[in-house]
Protein backbone atom coordinates (compact mmCIF):
# COMPACT_ATOMS: atom_id res chain seq x y z
CA UNK A 1 0.00 0.00 0.00
CA UNK A 2 1.36 3.46 -1.30
CA UNK A 3 2.11 6.11 1.06
CA UNK A 4 -0.90 8.17 -0.07
CA UNK A 5 -3.72 5.35 0.73
CA UNK A 6 -2.31 4.47 3.81
CA UNK A 7 -4.67 7.49 5.60
CA UNK A 8 -7.86 7.31 3.68
CA UNK A 9 -11.00 10.09 4.76
CA UNK A 10 -14.48 8.80 4.36
CA UNK A 11 -17.76 10.66 5.04
CA UNK A 12 -19.17 9.04 8.18
CA UNK A 13 -22.82 9.90 7.45
CA UNK A 14 -22.93 9.50 3.31
CA UNK A 15 -20.12 7.32 2.60
CA UNK A 16 -18.64 9.43 0.11
CA UNK A 17 -14.59 8.89 -0.22
CA UNK A 18 -12.67 12.61 -0.02
CA UNK A 19 -9.00 13.97 -0.23
CA UNK A 20 -6.98 13.29 2.72
CA UNK A 21 -6.94 17.13 3.40
CA UNK A 22 -10.55 17.87 3.51
CA UNK A 23 -12.51 18.23 6.62
CA UNK A 24 -15.39 18.34 5.80
CA UNK A 25 -17.75 15.86 2.98
CA UNK A 26 -17.40 17.36 -0.53
CA UNK A 27 -21.16 15.39 -1.00
CA UNK A 28 -22.55 16.06 2.33
CA UNK A 29 -20.48 19.27 3.76
CA UNK A 30 -20.41 17.04 6.94
CA UNK A 31 -17.63 16.87 9.20
CA UNK A 32 -15.46 13.45 8.35
CA UNK A 33 -13.08 11.32 10.38
CA UNK A 34 -9.76 9.46 9.54
CA UNK A 35 -9.70 5.49 9.37
CA UNK A 36 -6.49 3.42 9.17
CA UNK A 37 -5.93 0.90 7.30
CA UNK A 38 -6.36 -2.79 8.49
CA UNK A 39 -2.76 -3.34 8.36
CA UNK A 40 -2.02 -0.59 10.74
CA UNK A 41 -4.68 -1.01 13.08
CA UNK A 42 -4.24 -4.86 13.42
CA UNK A 43 0.36 -3.81 13.91
CA UNK A 44 -1.29 -1.58 16.57
CA UNK A 45 -2.87 -4.15 18.92
CA UNK A 46 0.29 -6.42 18.63
CA UNK A 47 1.74 -3.96 20.05
CA UNK A 48 -0.29 -3.36 23.04
CA UNK A 49 -0.27 -7.22 24.20
CA UNK A 50 3.75 -6.62 24.38
CA UNK A 51 4.57 -3.99 27.30
CA UNK A 52 3.03 -4.54 30.75
CA UNK A 53 2.75 -0.96 31.58
CA UNK A 54 0.36 -1.00 28.85
CA UNK A 55 -1.76 -3.18 31.30
CA UNK A 56 -2.27 -0.59 33.86
CA UNK A 57 -3.96 1.79 31.28
CA UNK A 58 -6.76 -0.62 30.83
CA UNK A 59 -7.71 -1.59 34.47
CA UNK A 60 -11.89 -2.04 34.46
CA UNK A 61 -14.12 -4.65 36.61
CA UNK A 62 -17.51 -5.10 36.10
CA UNK A 63 -19.15 -5.04 38.91
CA UNK A 64 -21.93 -8.04 39.48
CA UNK A 65 -24.22 -6.45 41.36
CA UNK A 66 -25.39 -3.44 38.62
CA UNK A 67 -22.88 -3.81 36.01
CA UNK A 68 -20.87 -0.77 36.19
CA UNK A 69 -17.56 -0.79 34.80
CA UNK A 70 -15.06 -0.13 37.69
CA UNK A 71 -11.22 1.66 36.48
CA UNK A 72 -10.10 2.40 39.94
CA UNK A 73 -7.01 0.64 41.21
CA UNK A 74 -7.87 1.79 44.88
CA UNK A 75 -11.74 0.58 45.39
CA UNK A 76 -12.63 -2.88 46.75
CA UNK A 77 -16.26 -2.06 46.39
CA UNK A 78 -18.63 -1.17 43.88
CA UNK A 79 -19.49 3.35 44.50
CA UNK A 80 -22.97 2.81 42.79
CA UNK A 81 -24.57 -0.42 44.57
CA UNK A 82 -21.77 -1.31 47.37
CA UNK A 83 -20.92 -4.90 45.87
CA UNK A 84 -17.63 -6.15 46.73
CA UNK A 85 -15.60 -6.06 43.43
CA UNK A 86 -12.86 -9.42 42.29
CA UNK A 87 -9.94 -8.36 43.35
CA UNK A 88 -7.42 -6.71 41.15
CA UNK A 89 -4.79 -9.54 39.26
CA UNK A 90 -0.77 -9.08 40.00
CA UNK A 91 0.02 -6.82 37.07
CA UNK A 92 -2.57 -4.36 37.44
CA UNK A 93 -1.94 -3.52 41.51
CA UNK A 94 -0.62 0.17 41.62
CA UNK A 95 2.99 0.29 43.33
CA UNK A 96 2.88 2.15 46.67
CA UNK A 97 5.48 5.00 45.81
CA UNK A 98 7.42 5.77 49.45
CA UNK A 99 7.23 9.33 50.30
CA UNK A 100 10.83 9.32 52.28
CA UNK A 101 9.43 10.93 55.29
CA UNK A 102 7.62 10.24 58.33
CA UNK A 103 5.96 12.83 60.48
CA UNK A 104 6.16 11.92 64.01
CA UNK A 105 6.62 14.97 66.75
CA UNK A 106 5.78 17.65 64.85
CA UNK A 107 8.35 17.49 62.49
CA UNK A 108 9.55 15.41 59.21
CA UNK A 109 12.02 12.90 59.55
CA UNK A 110 14.02 10.40 56.98
CA UNK A 111 12.19 7.04 56.86
CA UNK A 112 15.19 5.23 56.25
CA UNK A 113 15.66 6.36 59.80
CA UNK A 114 13.41 4.20 61.09
CA UNK A 115 13.39 1.47 58.34
CA UNK A 116 15.32 -1.55 60.47
CA UNK A 117 17.60 -3.53 58.52
CA UNK A 118 18.96 -6.88 58.78
CA UNK A 119 23.28 -5.97 59.13
CA UNK A 120 23.08 -2.76 60.94
CA UNK A 121 21.15 -2.07 64.21
CA UNK A 122 19.06 1.07 64.46
CA UNK A 123 19.06 3.45 67.50
CA UNK A 124 15.97 2.72 68.53
CA UNK A 125 15.86 -0.88 68.26
CA UNK A 126 19.18 -1.79 69.84
CA UNK A 127 18.30 0.34 72.43
CA UNK A 128 14.95 -1.32 73.26
CA UNK A 129 16.74 -5.03 72.51
CA UNK A 130 19.71 -4.36 75.30
CA UNK A 131 16.98 -3.11 77.63
CA UNK A 132 15.24 -6.04 77.33
CA UNK A 133 18.23 -7.99 77.57
CA UNK A 134 18.87 -6.31 80.98
CA UNK A 135 15.53 -6.58 82.34
CA UNK A 136 15.86 -10.59 81.75
CA UNK A 137 19.00 -10.77 83.46
CA UNK A 138 17.35 -8.90 86.72
CA UNK A 139 14.53 -11.10 86.76
CA UNK A 140 16.81 -13.89 86.37
CA UNK A 141 19.19 -12.73 89.35
CA UNK A 142 15.93 -11.93 91.19
CA UNK A 143 14.29 -15.59 91.18
CA UNK A 144 18.03 -17.43 92.08
CA UNK A 145 18.44 -15.21 94.66
CA UNK A 146 14.94 -16.25 96.32
CA UNK A 147 15.81 -20.04 95.96
CA UNK A 148 19.37 -19.37 97.58
CA UNK A 149 17.34 -17.66 100.11
CA UNK A 150 14.75 -20.30 100.78
CA UNK A 151 17.38 -23.00 100.55
CA UNK A 152 19.50 -21.61 103.26
CA UNK A 153 16.97 -21.36 105.58
CA UNK A 154 15.88 -24.71 105.06
CA UNK A 155 19.26 -26.51 105.13
CA UNK A 156 21.80 -25.25 106.77
CA UNK A 157 24.02 -27.58 106.54
CA UNK A 158 27.80 -27.75 104.86
CA UNK A 159 28.53 -23.75 104.06
CA UNK A 160 30.97 -24.79 101.72
CA UNK A 161 28.56 -26.67 99.34
CA UNK A 162 26.23 -24.29 99.69
CA UNK A 163 28.81 -21.44 98.42
CA UNK A 164 29.55 -23.49 95.52
CA UNK A 165 26.18 -23.75 94.25
CA UNK A 166 25.64 -19.93 94.96
CA UNK A 167 28.83 -19.38 92.43
CA UNK A 168 27.36 -21.96 89.76
CA UNK A 169 23.99 -20.10 90.33
CA UNK A 170 25.38 -16.41 90.02
CA UNK A 171 26.52 -17.25 86.55
CA UNK A 172 22.90 -18.44 85.14
CA UNK A 173 21.33 -14.54 84.46
CA UNK A 174 25.02 -13.87 82.91
CA UNK A 175 24.25 -16.75 80.55
CA UNK A 176 21.03 -15.91 79.94
CA UNK A 177 21.96 -11.81 78.97
CA UNK A 178 22.63 -12.37 75.00
CA UNK A 179 19.34 -15.00 74.83
CA UNK A 180 17.43 -11.62 74.31
CA UNK A 181 19.09 -10.07 71.13
CA UNK A 182 19.97 -13.78 69.62
CA UNK A 183 16.40 -15.03 69.48
CA UNK A 184 15.13 -11.35 68.24
CA UNK A 185 17.81 -11.66 65.25
CA UNK A 186 16.53 -16.00 64.51
CA UNK A 187 12.91 -14.84 64.77
CA UNK A 188 13.38 -11.77 61.99
CA UNK A 189 15.67 -13.30 60.13
CA UNK A 190 18.13 -10.81 60.42
CA UNK A 191 22.05 -11.27 59.55
CA UNK A 192 24.32 -12.69 62.60
CA UNK A 193 26.82 -9.94 61.35
CA UNK A 194 24.93 -7.39 63.33
CA UNK A 195 26.11 -8.82 66.67
CA UNK A 196 29.03 -8.62 65.28
CA UNK A 197 30.18 -12.20 64.25
CA UNK A 198 31.93 -12.24 61.09
CA UNK A 199 32.17 -14.89 58.22
CA UNK A 200 35.58 -13.88 57.13
CA UNK A 201 37.75 -16.23 57.16
CA UNK A 202 40.91 -13.95 57.57
CA UNK A 203 39.13 -11.78 59.69
CA UNK A 204 38.43 -14.79 62.45
CA UNK A 205 41.79 -16.24 61.61
CA UNK A 206 43.20 -12.93 63.12
CA UNK A 207 40.47 -12.86 65.92
CA UNK A 208 42.65 -15.90 67.61
CA UNK A 209 45.70 -13.74 67.32
CA UNK A 210 43.84 -10.49 68.97
CA UNK A 211 42.29 -12.70 71.49
CA UNK A 212 44.83 -14.18 72.79
CA UNK A 213 46.86 -10.85 73.11
CA UNK A 214 43.85 -9.17 75.08
CA UNK A 215 43.22 -12.37 77.41
CA UNK A 216 46.66 -11.89 77.88
CA UNK A 217 46.24 -7.93 78.84
CA UNK A 218 42.87 -8.95 81.17
CA UNK A 219 44.68 -11.27 82.98
CA UNK A 220 47.43 -8.04 83.62
CA UNK A 221 44.45 -5.83 84.90
CA UNK A 222 42.98 -8.80 86.88
CA UNK A 223 46.52 -8.84 88.78
CA UNK A 224 47.43 -5.36 89.10
CA UNK A 225 43.32 -4.69 90.52
CA UNK A 226 45.16 -5.90 93.84
CA UNK A 227 46.79 -2.72 94.10
CA UNK A 228 43.39 -1.35 92.97
CA UNK A 229 42.16 -2.90 96.40
CA UNK A 230 45.22 -1.93 98.42
CA UNK A 231 44.44 2.09 96.99
CA UNK A 232 41.25 1.74 98.55
CA UNK A 233 41.87 0.66 102.14
CA UNK A 234 44.42 3.24 102.57
CA UNK A 235 41.95 6.10 101.53
CA UNK A 236 39.69 4.99 104.24
CA UNK A 237 37.32 2.49 101.95
CA UNK A 238 37.55 -0.70 104.40
CA UNK A 239 33.97 -1.16 105.02
CA UNK A 240 34.59 -4.56 103.72
CA UNK A 241 37.83 -7.26 103.92
CA UNK A 242 37.19 -7.77 99.58
CA UNK A 243 40.53 -10.00 100.22
CA UNK A 244 39.15 -12.39 102.66
CA UNK A 245 36.23 -12.61 100.09
CA UNK A 246 38.16 -13.52 97.17
CA UNK A 247 40.44 -15.95 98.91
CA UNK A 248 37.79 -17.70 100.07
CA UNK A 249 35.90 -18.33 96.86
CA UNK A 250 39.44 -19.30 95.60
CA UNK A 251 39.30 -21.20 98.51
CA UNK A 252 35.74 -23.06 97.60
CA UNK A 253 36.50 -23.23 93.74
CA UNK A 254 39.90 -25.43 94.38
CA UNK A 255 37.59 -27.52 96.69
CA UNK A 256 34.45 -27.70 93.89
CA UNK A 257 35.72 -31.34 92.36
CA UNK A 258 33.34 -32.07 89.44
CA UNK A 259 30.96 -28.78 89.71
CA UNK A 260 34.98 -27.13 88.50
CA UNK A 261 33.74 -28.39 85.19
CA UNK A 262 30.44 -27.11 84.85
CA UNK A 263 31.40 -24.14 86.68
CA UNK A 264 33.95 -23.03 83.72
CA UNK A 265 31.42 -24.31 81.40
CA UNK A 266 29.15 -21.23 82.32
CA UNK A 267 32.16 -19.20 82.35
CA UNK A 268 33.35 -19.93 79.00
CA UNK A 269 29.33 -19.18 78.16
CA UNK A 270 28.79 -16.41 79.94
CA UNK A 271 31.76 -14.56 78.36
CA UNK A 272 30.00 -14.95 74.90
CA UNK A 273 26.59 -14.15 76.20
CA UNK A 274 27.50 -10.78 78.24
CA UNK A 275 29.26 -9.63 75.04
CA UNK A 276 26.25 -10.68 72.78
CA UNK A 277 24.33 -8.14 74.82
CA UNK A 278 27.33 -5.37 75.22
CA UNK A 279 29.30 -5.71 72.53
CA UNK A 280 26.92 -7.17 69.72
CA UNK A 281 24.32 -4.61 70.46
CA UNK A 282 24.94 -1.65 72.66
CA UNK A 283 28.38 -1.10 71.44
CA UNK A 284 26.96 -1.61 67.52
CA UNK A 285 24.25 0.28 68.40
CA UNK A 286 26.47 3.69 69.50
CA UNK A 287 28.77 3.04 66.27
CA UNK A 288 26.00 2.98 63.95
CA UNK A 289 24.47 6.40 66.28
CA UNK A 290 27.33 8.10 65.89
CA UNK A 291 29.25 6.79 62.93
CA UNK A 292 32.67 8.20 63.87
CA UNK A 293 34.83 5.98 62.71
CA UNK A 294 37.89 7.91 64.14
CA UNK A 295 40.16 6.94 66.96
CA UNK A 296 38.88 9.40 69.27
CA UNK A 297 35.42 8.60 68.03
CA UNK A 298 36.14 4.45 68.95
CA UNK A 299 37.55 5.45 72.29
CA UNK A 300 34.44 7.47 73.30
CA UNK A 301 31.79 4.38 72.09
CA UNK A 302 34.15 1.78 74.38
CA UNK A 303 34.27 4.09 77.15
CA UNK A 304 30.37 3.97 77.01
CA UNK A 305 29.83 0.95 76.68
CA UNK A 306 32.86 0.14 79.62
CA UNK A 307 31.12 2.72 81.75
CA UNK A 308 27.79 1.05 81.22
CA UNK A 309 28.92 -2.33 82.19
CA UNK A 310 31.12 -1.02 85.17
CA UNK A 311 28.24 0.80 86.97
CA UNK A 312 25.25 -2.01 86.27
CA UNK A 313 27.47 -4.38 88.12
CA UNK A 314 28.44 -1.97 90.38
CA UNK A 315 24.45 -1.35 91.24
CA UNK A 316 23.62 -5.51 91.25
CA UNK A 317 26.47 -6.47 93.48
CA UNK A 318 27.05 -3.29 95.95
CA UNK A 319 28.94 -2.62 98.00
CA UNK A 320 31.13 -5.30 97.43
CA UNK A 321 30.66 -3.72 93.12
CA UNK A 322 32.93 -0.55 94.36
CA UNK A 323 35.95 -2.50 94.78
CA UNK A 324 35.38 -4.01 90.66
CA UNK A 325 34.35 -0.81 89.78
CA UNK A 326 37.89 0.48 88.13
CA UNK A 327 39.09 -3.35 87.01
CA UNK A 328 35.50 -3.85 85.20
CA UNK A 329 35.59 -0.47 83.12
CA UNK A 330 39.62 -0.94 82.33
CA UNK A 331 38.77 -4.47 80.74
CA UNK A 332 35.41 -3.71 79.03
CA UNK A 333 37.65 -0.87 77.77
CA UNK A 334 40.12 -2.93 76.59
CA UNK A 335 37.75 -5.25 75.04
CA UNK A 336 36.16 -2.68 73.33
CA UNK A 337 39.43 -1.48 71.90
CA UNK A 338 40.16 -5.11 70.78
CA UNK A 339 36.88 -5.66 69.17
CA UNK A 340 37.56 -2.06 67.06
CA UNK A 341 40.65 -3.63 65.04
CA UNK A 342 38.41 -5.41 62.80
CA UNK A 343 34.90 -5.02 63.97
CA UNK A 344 35.20 -9.04 65.18
CA UNK A 345 32.79 -9.81 68.04
CA UNK A 346 35.23 -13.37 68.13
CA UNK A 347 38.14 -11.15 69.36
CA UNK A 348 36.80 -10.31 72.56
CA UNK A 349 34.87 -13.53 72.86
CA UNK A 350 38.20 -15.53 72.68
CA UNK A 351 40.21 -12.81 74.92
CA UNK A 352 37.48 -13.30 77.54
CA UNK A 353 37.37 -17.34 77.41
CA UNK A 354 40.94 -17.42 77.65
CA UNK A 355 40.97 -15.48 80.89
CA UNK A 356 38.33 -17.27 82.37
CA UNK A 357 40.35 -20.66 81.50
CA UNK A 358 43.74 -19.16 83.08
CA UNK A 359 42.39 -17.81 86.17
CA UNK A 360 40.77 -21.58 87.07
CA UNK A 361 43.86 -23.09 86.30
CA UNK A 362 46.21 -20.28 88.64
CA UNK A 363 43.45 -20.84 91.11
CA UNK A 364 43.56 -24.22 91.03
CA UNK A 365 47.32 -24.85 90.73
CA UNK A 366 48.74 -22.23 92.37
Amino acid sequence: MSKEEQLIKYCVHCGAKADKNKTYCPECGKLIINLRSTKETSEEKEISKGPKSSEYNKISRKCAGCGSIITSTVLDQCPICSSLLEPLPEIQRPVQVSTGFVFTNKKLEAEQKFTLQKDSWKFREGIHIFFNGIMFYIIAQFLILMLYLTTLSQDNQGQSDLTIYLILLSQIPSLLFGVVPLWYIYTRKHKYEKLGFSSDKKKNQLAIIIGILGGLGIIAISYLSGYFYQFLYDIGLDFYDIQAYIDLEYKIIRGAGFLLIILLIELIFSAISIEIAFRGVLHNTLKEKFNDNTFSGKILISSIVALVYSVFFLLLSFPIGIYFLIPNFLIFLLLGMLYEINDNIYNTIIALILYNIVMITLIIYI
